[in-house]
């Protein structure tokens, strides 16, 4: 609003003014045009606040200008308008991952151990090893004499099947059984360790004292075939020395 129309305004206020004991109509109207005065001058003053405001900012803007005028070099190039070729599909490109580390490779030199004789004997028992005390049972076993000390030796082979000296525990029994008058429990003794007790180091003479019972049978294919796998297996055993000596004599026997 002009410096004008607001000095018009306030000449009509006075008139309205100098006019008020007119009546209840003019007092009024006084009223309504003070009112509109207020709202002129209200928005004079905004308006004076914006012209300023806009003046600060020209000038600002005029002053970045000459700047950026005497030093081109300090701002940064135009971009360029990046032109995609038709036809032609843009992929959007994933930052590389990192592999994840490779597992260490499982050792292959580590060489492998067969359990022993007597630890599998013992898994198939039950789990359970033979006690501290098995070579004291057998000493006291081959000790005794007679039908008592066979069945001593039995007794250790079945109270330790998976010692070492099972095997010949059961051989020394069924020599115990035949020199003390029991062919048939002697027998029986025999083939019990040529067939639980393969890689006993009594084997040769449980297989000399089996093919002796296969004789006295009249079971003389079944000998002769026990003296020929003791010749084959066990050729430098005393047993196995005596099997070639006796093989012929047992080959004619009478069945």
């Amino acid at each position: 609003m002009s410096s004008t129309s607001a000095s018009a305004a306030a000449a009509a206020l006075l008139v309205l003014s100098a006019c008020a004991t007119s009546g209840g109509q003019v007092q009024q109207d006084v009223a309504s045009l003070r009112s509109e005065v207020r709202t002129l001058q209200q928005e004079n003053a905004e308006l004076t606040r914006r012209v300023e405001s806009m003046a600060t900012q020209i000038d600002l803007l005029a002053a970045r200008a000459a700047a950026a005028k005497a030093s081109p070099a300090a701002q940064p190039p135009p971009e360029e308008a990046l032109v995609i070729p038709p036809g032609l599909e843009v992929v959007r490109l994933e930052p590389a991952r990192k592999a994840p580390a490779s597992k260490p490779a499982i050792p292959t030199a580590t060489p492998i151990q067969e359990p022993s004789a007597e630890v599998v004997a013992a898994l198939s028992a039950g789990g359970k090893s033979s006690p501290a005390g098995a070579q004291e049972a057998y000493d006291q076993a081959s000790s005794t004499s007679g039908l008592a000390g066979a069945r001593a030796l039995e007794q250790f082979a079945d109270a330790y099947p998976s010692n070492v000296r099972a095997g010949e525990a059961i051989s020394a029994a069924a020599r115990t059984r035949r020199e003390a008058g029991d062919p048939d429990g002697s027998c029986e003794d025999y083939a019990r360790a040529v067939a639980e007790y393969p890689s006993s180091r009594a084997m040769p003479d449980a297989l000399e004292g089996l093919a002796a019972c296969e004789v006295r049978r009249g079971r003389s294919a079944e000998a002769s075939r026990l003296q020929a796998r003791l010749v084959k297996d066990f050729p430098d055993s005393p047993a196995g020395k005596r099997a070639r000596a006796h093989a012929p004599p047992l080959q004619g026997a009478a069945p």
